[in-house]
């Protein structure tokens, strides 16, 4: 049965076409940030879709015509006056001002161009019209991600091809909800078949291996790189911005270019390549008598490098062995399979090596799509501000490249952060929807720049509770932002911060 809330009135303002302020039948009963639905008094077949925004309380009490007549007849001041009309409720009532968002006219959904009639039934709005006027999807083709903080009968089901086909700027303070919101978005997406590859900074994603019930959670792959995953060191040579981001000037990248040329001339591929470059040869020297030295040092001076420019690329290649990321090429294919959770463990290497292997893994990926050898797949990008930071660097540039050019064939990236004043314009820009959770001060600022947030949601965001988030963008019809209550995960959260007194108390007993 529908609950009424109130009717349409002019008490205030007459109705338009932007708002109206309903007289309520119980205060108690409105909230702000509901979605209620008015059924027009005149116009049986239209409807409108509108949201509270605000309530008052009212009282008639001084402002009746008979107010001052009964006071002077009485003898006794306004305060008095006041007191004894509390037994008249005619006098005091509630009003709530509602902003129309959609009507609903022969059941098709269009912009307002018509103001409701004054005396208009208005109803806490049902879930079916919400979700149809706000273009949420059903749970066969979406993503459940909790439900609406205003109305918590109706789930938020997000369209599964525009959060996966387009990218997501996920964005909180720390303990705000944010990568247990991205959890819950990798239950869904993973719940479909459809692949997920995840860059993790602190191990936090392998819990999701297990259900929070204690059996089986999602499918899950762990790979570290140096060690399941190496790189070629012919694939260098498609990462200049990269390389120059590792302390490798144009000129030593140059010289890398001729040397493993001449390498893969001699038929050596693979680390060989860098094992038959740095082996120690005998030269002939103007006097007759001649010395061992690098097969790297002999191709650059006969190319026309410095001695610095060789000595200086020794050193970083021979820095580059050592941290152990070199070896054979691995098959992307490997890390992209149906229905499963890859995690790329990022936790036990520098940020420089971690953004080698996030372009090298993005590269791949892209070219693999290319060829139609991978299935379409969703990346997320914890820590994002590390990779594509806001000021200019090479990595940046290329990783915001790989980025772009990622949505047009099939790679959906999502860029979580609790930093998002760090990420560079561009890659926010490129984003199609924004999910915030608390967020305050420059951070703040930096967003509502590029999302499309009211005042009042800005007004909002510093003071959102833990695990509750505002979706913003074109996923919601509109561009209306969505304050969402997100649901319980199914599978274990890895975030969980350490309890200092529990480890003391646990510490003390031993």
């Amino acid at each position: 049965m529908k609950e009424l809330l109130g009717i349409v009135t002019s008490l205030k303002e007459s109705p338009s076409t932007t708002e109206v302020w309903v007289k309520l039948k119980e205060k108690e009963k409105a909230r702000k940030g509901e979605f209620v639905v008015i059924e027009d008094a005149r116009k049986k077949d239209t409807l409108y879709l509108g949201r509270i925004v605000e309530t008052t309380n009212e009282s008639m009490v001084l402002k009746h015509p008979d107010s001052v007549i009964a006071i002077e007849k009485m003898n006794i001041n306004p305060e008095e006056y006041v007191k004894g009309a509390i037994s008249s409720p005619e006098l005091f009532f509630s009003l709530a001002k509602v902003s129309l968002i959609y009507q609903l006219e022969n059941n098709t959904v269009k912009s307002v161009d018509i103001a409701p009639t004054d005396g208009s039934k208005v109803y806490v709005a049902d879930t079916q019209i919400i979700s149809r006027c706000l273009g949420l999807a059903s749970i066969s083709e979406g993503l459940h991600i909790g439900e609406l903080y205003s109305n918590p009968n109706v789930k938020v089901i997000l369209n599964c091809d525009r959060i996966c086909g387009g990218h997501v700027c996920i964005f909180g303070q720390t303990w705000s909800g944010k990568s247990y919101l991205a959890g819950v978005l990798v239950e869904e997406v993973v719940k479909k078949g459809i692949p997920v590859i995840v860059f993790d900074h602190v191990g936090e994603y392998s819990a999701m291996s297990e259900s929070v019930e204690g059996g089986k959670g999602l499918k899950t792959k762990i790979f570290t790189p140096g060690k399941d995953l190496k790189i070629d060191p012919y694939d260098l040579l498609s990462y200049p911005e990269i390389l120059n981001a590792l302390g490798i000037t144009e000129a030593q990248f140059n010289l890398l270019t001729d040397a493993m040329n001449e390498a893969k001339l001699n038929g050596k591929e693979g680390i060989d390549a860098l094992d038959w470059l740095f082996e120690r040869i005998k030269v002939k020297k103007k006097k007759g008598d001649s010395e061992d030295v690098s097969r790297l040092y002999v191709i650059g001076r006969r190319y026309g490098y410095s001695t610095a420019t060789v000595d200086g690329l020794r050193w970083k290649l021979h820095r580059l062995i050592k941290l152990g990321i070199f070896g054979q090429r691995y098959d992307v294919r490997e890390l992209v399979k149906k229905e499963q959770l890859t995690i790329i463990d990022l936790s036990k290497v520098n940020k420089d090596i971690a953004t080698l292997f996030v372009a090298d893994i993005l590269y791949k990926l892209l070219e693999a799509r290319k060829n139609n050898l991978v299935l379409p797949t969703v990346t997320v990008l914890e820590e994002a501000h590390n990779y594509v930071p806001s000021e200019e660097t090479p990595s940046s540039v290329m990783i915001r490249d790989l980025i772009r050019g990622a949505r047009h064939w099939g790679i959906g990236v999502w860029l979580i952060s609790q930093r998002p004043a760090g990420i560079h314009r561009d890659a926010i820009n490129i984003a199609n929807t924004h999910i915030l959770l608390r967020l305050k001060g420059t951070d703040l600022e930096y967003v509502k720049t590029f999302a499309s947030l009211t005042k009042e949601e800005v007004a909002e965001i510093p003071n959102l509770p833990d695990g509750v988030a505002l979706v913003t963008g074109p996923i919601i019809r509109g561009g209306q932002g969505l304050k969402v209550i997100v649901r319980e995960r199914r599978t274990k959260h890895g975030g969980h911060s350490i309890s200092f007194l529990k480890a003391v108390n646990e510490d003390s007993k031993t």
